[in-house]
C-alpha cells in the first residue's frame, strides 16, 4: 500500500502543495487522512481517522523531499 501512496504523493504533488502548503499530511489509501502544523499533529489526526493502519507522513513545502512512514 505504501508504494501506491508514494505514487499518489508524486502524481498529485501540485494539488497537494496548493491545498496543504506549509503543513504536514498523512496519506493512506491514496487519501489525506491527517493534516497538521507538525508531523505529530498530522499523525495523531490520522490515527483518530483511520486507526491501526500504516501511513506516510509528508511535509508539504518547497524544500521537503523526505517521506516518513508511521503506524
Amino acid at each position: 500500500m505504501q508504494a501506491t501512496d508514494f505514487n499518489y504523493l508524486i502524481e498529485n504533488s501540485k494539488e497537494l502543495f496548493e491545498e496543504y502548503r506549509g503543513k504536514w499530511i498523512a496519506v493512506h489509501g491514496q487519501k489525506v487522512i491527517g493534516v497538521g502544523d507538525t508531523a505529530t499533529e498530522a499523525a495523531e489526526e490520522a490515527r483518530r481517522t483511520v486507526p491501526d493502519v500504516d501511513f506516510i507522513l509528508e511535509a508539504v513545502d518547497n524544500e521537503a523531499d523526505v517521506i516518513y512512514g508511521g503506524l
